[in-house]
């Protein structure tokens, strides 16, 4: 896994199989002089870069006529499912999941 704001170079040197924590390096790229292990840090307020949003075009279609019908959402998209406590969200949720 490369971290998120490196760019560039080529692979020099990567680790033979076996076990290794996520602090040990792996791997090696050409012109950068940090450590690339299996893991890394991202901040939690920066969102991932993207070259482009995709267009929302796809409906979702779930087969329950109940939330396609009054909460219609797209492929890809982002859902809310309101309630109060014990009124099914969770089943919703369980039985879109299946």
């Amino acid at each position: 896994m490369v971290p998120p704001k490196v760019k560039g170079g080529k692979l020099t040197f990567m680790n033979a199989h076996g076990n290794y924590n996520v602090t040990q390096e792996i791997y090696k790229i050409d012109g950068h002089q940090e450590i690339f292990s299996m893991s890394h840090k991202w901040p939690v307020r920066e969102s991932r870069p993207v070259k482009e949003s995709l267009a929302a075009k796809t409906p979702l279609l779930t087969g329950q006529r109940v939330m396609d019908g009054i909460f219609p959402s797209v492929l890809g998209g982002t859902n809310a499912v309101p309630g109060a406590f014990g009124c099914g969200k969770t089943v919703i949720s369980q039985s879109l999941s299946k």
